[in-house]
């Protein structure tokens, strides 16, 4: 594999950082998202996009990339669920150690207990199971202690807040050791999809863009305004401005380190009519004609018989 296919995937070079990849992805992840991109090819691009993410978005991996083109992850896929074989196969080295031992004429005992492989499993959740958070379970298989592969029920705890490419880590539910090795770990990544209500995140923080008729925008009012926890009120000033944006604290996504919750930031658009009606068309010109400093007829009528 070359080096170069991951980055090229996401539109980047090797020297991109960490926050420019996390970046190309949410908008590539975007862009290509089955749910809202019907055409031919997308929903693979969309595939190949989660799977550079994968990869570059986890310093250990990327760093393994580099170096090898490969991470011991993409040895093979396979069981059900769509997990991934480990960082390593049973009966291989289990470490680098074991390498170095063997070339460099180390001692190195074949027969001493080795830890199993670990295994991927990618869990696929909705934008409000994200924020929210869920109980469910997965199901998969891995190799048995006899050798054997078995079937795997497991159930999983998924933490509110959580976001789009984050995992988590169960010891020991990945495949068995040798030698009577502990098993290895499972890693549940998760990949949750575009908002279909237009949210988005950042972090614990969500934005929204919100469209705001011409007269409210004009002589301000308030309005309910969609969150990640149900309808809010949101005063709007008199003269507000296409673009404004505005905040209401605590309305975001739960956060997942320390306590609390993000904001969410509502951006207006001013919603501009297709088609009025006649007395709304009237009503118009007269606003028009009133801040162009000009007469009415009405107004004129009414001055030729005062």
């Amino acid at each position: 594999m070359n080096n170069t296919d991951l980055y090229e995937t996401l539109g980047l070079d090797k020297n991109a950082s960490q926050d420019d990849i996390k970046k190309a992805y949410r908008k590539l992840s975007k862009k290509y998202h089955p749910d809202i991109n019907k055409e031919p090819g997308a929903e693979n691009t969309y595939k190949k996009v989660q799977d550079a993410y994968e990869t570059l978005g986890d310093e250990k991996k990327r760093a393994s990339y580099d170096q090898f083109g490969t991470t011991g992850d993409q040895q093979g896929f396979g069981g059900q669920g769509g997990f991934g074989g480990g960082f390593g196969g049973q009966g291989g080295y289990s470490d680098f150690g074991d390498i170095f031992s063997q070339m460099f004429g180390g001692a190195f005992d074949p027969n001493r207990p080795r830890q199993g492989s670990d295994l991927q499993y990618r869990l696929n959740l909705t934008f409000e199971e994200a924020i929210a958070g869920l109980d469910t379970e997965i199901e998969y298989n891995r190799t048995g202690s006899n050798g054997q592969s078995e079937h795997k029920k497991v159930k999983v705890t998924v933490p509110a807040g959580i976001d789009d490419g984050q995992q988590m880590r169960m010891s020991g539910y990945g495949e068995a050791g040798s030698n009577g090795g502990p098993f290895g770990d499972l890693f549940v990544v998760f990949h949750v999809a575009a908002s279909k209500d237009g949210f988005e995140r950042d972090g614990a923080d969500v934005y929204l863009e919100q469209p705001l008729d011409f007269a409210t925008a004009t002589l301000g009012g308030e309005i309910l305004v969609k969150t990640v926890h149900g309808e809010a009120k949101l005063k709007i000033p008199a003269g507000t401005a296409n673009g404004k944006r505005f905040r209401l604290r605590g309305k975001g996504a739960p956060r997942l380190q320390g306590s609390g919750y993000g904001d969410q930031y509502v951006v207006v658009y001013i919603d501009v009519p297709t088609k009025l009606t006649r007395d709304q068309q009237d009503a118009l010109k007269k606003f028009q004609n009133a801040m162009n400093g000009e007469e009415t007829k009405l107004d004129k009528i009414k001055k030729k018989f005062q």
